[in-house]
C-alpha cells in the first residue's frame, strides 16, 4: 500500500517512520521544509505539494496541528478534495474539533472520497514505539481497509462510532488526563510544603483511592518515576500548549451540546497560564513547576 502522509512534525515523523519500517511506501509532504527533509531521511519519498501526495497514493494520512489546518489541507485550493481520486480513503489523525471532522467528511463524500477521523493518544513516546492508542470514527469497513497501516503506528485501535466520534473520545480522554495531572501536582505541592517525603506520599497514594495512571507513569515530581518527563527536564511527551489546546476543544464541544463543565475550563486556564510563563513547549506535567508556593513574605 502506498501512503500519502501529510504533516511530518513532532508526532508525524515517528508515525511515518514506523510505516516505513513495516514496509509501506510513503510519499510525504509538509509545509515546513526541515520537517519534510527529516521525513525523507527516514525513508519517505518527497511530494511537492498536498495535491501530489493525495493524487499518487492508495491511502491518505494527515497529522496536522489544528482544525483550521485540517480544513485547509482537505478543502482548500490544491487540497485533498481537489486531487484525490474518487473512492480514495483518507485518515485524519489530528486532534481537532469533532464538528470539523464531520464537515470535512461531508464535503469529501460529495466527491466520492471516504474519511475516517483517528486521533491518537500516547505522545511522542508512543508514536516512536508504535504503541499509540488510535480512536477511530467512521465506517467500520473503511477502518478494516486502513487497519494494516494503523497497526503499524498503534497497538490499540478502537472503533468508537461514526465520523467525529474518535475526536470526541480523544477530547474526553485528555480532559481526564489533563485535569488529573493538575490534581496530582497540587497534592504533591501540598505534601512538599508540609515536609512530607514525596516518595512515601507516592507510595501512600498508589495504594489508596487516589491512585491514577498519570501519577504512575507521568509523575510531575522529578526523580520519582524514571521514565516520566519530569525526570528528563520535562522534555515532551505531550506539550503544555497541546494540552491547553485539547482542553479548549473539550470545553467548546461541551458548550456546543449545552453540557455544563467546571473542571475542564479551570484546567484549561491553568495550562494557558503555565504556557504564558514559558512552559508551553515543555511537557504538560511541567505545570508542577508553575504551582510552586509563593514566598513567605507574600500577602497570600
Amino acid at each position: 500500500m502506498k501512503i500519502g502522509f501529510i504533516g511530518t512534525g513532532t508526532m508525524g515523523q515517528p508515525m511515518l517512520a514506523n510505516l516505513v519500517k513495516k514496509g509501506f511506501d510513503v510519499l510525504a509532504f509538509d509545509v515546513v521544509p526541515a520537517a519534510l527533509d527529516a521525513a525523507v531521511r527516514l525513508g519517505a519519498a518527497r511530494a511537492g505539494s498536498v495535491g501530489e501526495a493525495a493524487a499518487n497514493c492508495e491511502l491518505v494520512v494527515t497529522m496536522l496541528p489544528s482544525s483550521a489546518n485540517v480544513e485547509a489541507v482537505y478543502l482548500g485550493s490544491g487540497g485533498i478534495a481537489e486531487n484525490a481520486a474518487g473512492g480514495r480513503l483518507c485518515v485524519d489523525m489530528s486532534t481537532i474539533d469533532p464538528g470539523t471532522s464531520q464537515r470535512v467528511a461531508a464535503r469529501l463524500n460529495e466527491r466520492g472520497i471516504r474519511f475516517l477521523d483517528a486521533p491518537v493518544s500516547g505522545g511522542v513516546g508512543g508514536a516512536t514505539a508504535g504503541t499509540l492508542a488510535i480512536m477511530v470514527g467512521g465506517d467500520a469497513r473503511d477502518l478494516e481497509e486502513a487497519r494494516p497501516a494503523l497497526a503499524a503506528m498503534g497497538s490499540n485501535i478502537i472503533h468508537v462510532g461514526a465520523v467525529g466520534a474518535g475526536e470526541v473520545a480523544k477530547l474526553c480522554n485528555n480532559l481526564v488526563a489533563g485535569s488529573a495531572l493538575i490534581a496530582v501536582a497540587e497534592a504533591f505541592r501540598i505534601g512538599e510544603a508540609f515536609g512530607v517525603d514525596l516518595q512515601v506520599l507516592t507510595s501512600v497514594i498508589a495504594k489508596s483511592s487516589g491512585a491514577t495512571w498519570v501519577m504512575e507513569h507521568m509523575h510531575p515530581v522529578p526523580g520519582i518515576v524514571d521514565g516520566a518527563a519530569s525526570s528528563r527536564q520535562y522534555a515532551p511527551g505531550f506539550m503544555t500548549d497541546l494540552m491547553a489546546k485539547d482542553l479548549a476543544l473539550a470545553v467548546n464541544a461541551a458548550r456546543e451540546r449545552r453540557v455544563p463543565v467546571v473542571v475542564a475550563p479551570a484546567a484549561q486556564q491553568l495550562y494557558r497560564l503555565a504556557s504564558s510563563h514559558g512552559l508551553g513547549r515543555e511537557d504538560f506535567s511541567s505545570v508542577y513547576k508553575f504551582l510552586k508556593p509563593s514566598n513567605d513574605d507574600a500577602p497570600v
